[in-house]
């Protein structure tokens, strides 16, 4: 029995809420509202009466200090703090992809086991519309709303096209921090953003090792080199606690240069044992990046899980390992990614038996001007074990051991 991604609600009411409190809050630090008739151009009022001359000071007398001078009404109004900004950027990403080694175009998904474009055989997709809102409220206190439109929300939301992908409130007095809301995963080197990965699509480890979201709360500490972070939320990939106790979540990470850093991320949960959703589990993480020149950076991950079911009290395991070269001179990046996942009791593929999955993706990307960037990926996603019911691994791939794809991938930022 695999995790599925339990259904989300409530997206749309913690988005309209959290942006709502981004619109407003400036308003906590503004002076008193205007009087009654302020703004309304039909109110006129009237002329302000010529003031009175100003009597002649009084000397003081022997042995009292003078009186100070009474500092006028415009002299001591302090200015109206200016509302602070609010931040807007985003991205839009379109891709075409088409599986070369199937020409006849037959079944539901390309690969079992890709994520975002596994639907895509031979689809043009518009992978996300995604626009990010920020604000800082105060020096201490920031706002951040996010919102996805297109088929990648849909995997991430569960069946819409339209997600919350983030909504968070981040309290910051020095290098602690505190952020309560939803946001995205401790785990992994890939992310949601499609223009922030050096593929166009997303590997084994993205879409079936990790999370993309949670909803809680995390703390994190900041100093030089190194970093700490602790969270509870409430569970992988959902809205609500459907899991008896809440998710713990932690991360601790160091970078001893600027051509090195490494982290080790991580999320624990114990089911309670009253219900279907109750269920244990434990997921490690280690991700990092190593720059080898100032063209070259090597990007890498390696990521163990356990998972109980409550039925029959099922345990799956699972691990991958992963490293992506990036290779970037001026405004030519070439991407690649080389990955490895082993799904030992078919929690996390769905099917029956070990499956052992490789895949090699190459992406050369090119910006053409400004914010727009045009990719061309070729994949091969190959099965080295693995059966559904018993049946032959070359099911896996209807009938090829190996299968290869091409994609055609432009995204423009803002």
């Amino acid at each position: 029995m695999s995790l599925t991604r339990a259904t989300r609600y409530g997206f749309s009411a913690l988005g309209a809420l959290a942006l709502v409190m981004l619109t407003a809050a400036p308003a906590w630090a503004q002076a008193a509202p205007p009087g009654p008739n302020a703004g309304n151009p039909e109110v006129t009022s009237a002329p302000a009466p010529e003031p009175a001359a100003p009597e002649p000071a009084q000397p003081a007398s022997a042995g009292e200090p003078a009186p100070e001078p009474q500092a006028t009404q415009a002299q001591g109004a302090a200015a109206a703090p200016e509302p602070p900004p609010l931040s807007i950027s985003g991205h839009i990403e379109a891709s075409y992809q088409i599986v070369v080694s199937d020409h006849k175009g037959q079944g539901s998904r390309p690969v079992p086991t890709r994520s975002f474009d596994g639907n895509a055989r031979h689809s043009l997709l518009l992978n996300v519309a995604h626009v990010n809102l920020s604000r800082e409220i105060s020096d201490q206190v920031s706002g951040t709303v996010e919102f996805d439109a297109g088929s990648d929300a849909e995997v991430v939301s569960g069946g819409r096209l339209f997600d919350v992908q983030e909504a968070y409130l981040t309290y910051k007095p020095s290098a602690f921090s505190l952020t309560m809301g939803k946001f995205v995963t401790y785990e992994g080197i890939e992310v949601i953003e499609g223009p922030a990965n050096p593929t166009v699509s997303r590997g084994y480890l993205f879409g079936l090792a990790e999370p993309y979201t949670h909803v809680g709360a995390k703390a994190h500490y900041t100093t030089g080199t190194f970093d700490l972070g602790i969270g509870m939320v409430n569970g992988w990939d959902t809205m609500v606690n459907d899991n008896g106790s809440m998710m713990a979540a932690f991360r601790v990470g160091a970078t001893p240069s600027d051509a090195f850093g490494a982290g080790v991320s991580g999320y624990f949960a114990v089911g309670s044992d009253e219900g279907d959703a109750d269920r244990d589990l434990i997921s490690i993480d280690l991700t990092g990046s190593a720059q080898a020149s100032e063209a070259v950076t090597f990007w890498f991950q390696a990521n163990w899980g356990r998972l109980r079911e409550p039925v029959g009290s099922a345990t799956g395991n699972w691990f991958g390992v992963g490293l992506q070269p990036v290779y970037t001179s001026g405004r030519f990046v070439f991407g690649s990614r080389v990955e490895y996942f082993n799904d030992a009791d078919g929690f996390r593929t769905g099917l029956a038996d070990e499956a052992s999955l490789l895949n090699v993706t190459v992406t050369p990307g090119y910006q053409v001007d400004g914010g727009l960037t045009l990719r061309v990926e070729y994949r091969v996603d190959t099965v080295l074990s693995g059966s559904v019911g018993g049946v032959g691994t070359k099911t896996l791939l209807e009938g090829k051991r190996s299968q290869h794809s091409v994609a055609v991938g432009a995204h423009v930022t803002f």
